[in-house]
């Protein structure tokens, strides 16, 4: 047996120790020829060359949707088979993956590691630092392609584009452009939209704008303090 004098680690073989004591070592000896990017094994390496190639080598059998990892596609499985094989050991709530639970336990724990350098606001997830961060400024980096209507975060984009609404007025400027037509099928969206920009322009000249932006930004750091009690979203596509 090969065992590791640092951590105590076993392995079957002796080229599995070789590439654990990189973990150790930090020694990254494959180095990507296009970005100059290095890793521990030629695996990661391999899959590393699969971003700059576009390659997508797993296909869902289900959907068709196809990942450059074969251990991504079996996350993704998931989301059809509804199985959640990792559980918390304190409120029994389950998880489709491992990385979710490790986030869900520090619910149980109080844990929150990440800090915002300018009101020392701290949270368990860094995502939810980001999304705090984008208060002050403004920032929706987030931008459906259909309406131009951007969000903060890309779980709100998400739920917009499934909304019904949505759906709706995707299903009408399909319907409502002819095949000759030369206007294009963004423009027919934003002239369908028209009127709910005009509403936020309207918003933006009005002098109470100030306290409703105040307002606003209120409820979506009352929605953050949700998110912190243990409101979790888990999606992965």
């Amino acid at each position: 047996m090969n065992k590791c004098h640092i951590c105590s680690k076993e392995f079957s073989k002796k080229s599995n120790l070789t590439v654990h004591m990189t973990i150790h070592t930090g020694e990254k000896p494959f180095k990507c020829d296009t970005c100059d990017k290095a890793v521990r094994t030629s695996y990661e390496l391999t899959v590393h060359k699969r971003n700059h190639s576009g390659e997508k080598p797993y296909s869902c059998d289900t959907c068709e949707k196809t990942f450059s990892q074969q251990s991504n596609l079996v996350l993704h499985k998931r989301i059809h088979t509804g199985e959640k094989p990792y559980c918390c050991d304190k409120c029994e709530k389950t998880f489709s993956q491992q990385s979710s639970l490790n986030l869900h336990k520090r619910i149980h724990t109080g844990e929150k590691q990440f800090k915002c350098d300018l009101c020392e606001k701290t949270f368990s997830q860094q995502s939810h630092l980001i999304h705090h961060k984008r208060i002050p400024t403004g920032e929706k980096p987030y931008s459906c392609e259909i309406c131009k209507k951007s969000f903060t975060k890309s779980s709100d984009l998400s739920r917009h584009e499934k909304s019904v609404r949505h759906l709706k007025q995707l299903e009408s400027v399909k319907n409502s452009v002819p095949p000759s037509t030369s206007t294009s099928f963004v423009d027919c969206c934003e002239a369908n939209t028209k009127l709910e920009i005009k509403e936020e322009e309207t918003l933006d000249e009005d002098p109470l704008s100030i306290k409703m932006e105040a307002e606003s930004v209120e409820v979506i750091i009352k929605e953050e303090i949700k998110e912190e009690e243990g409101i979790e979203s888990e999606e992965f596509f």
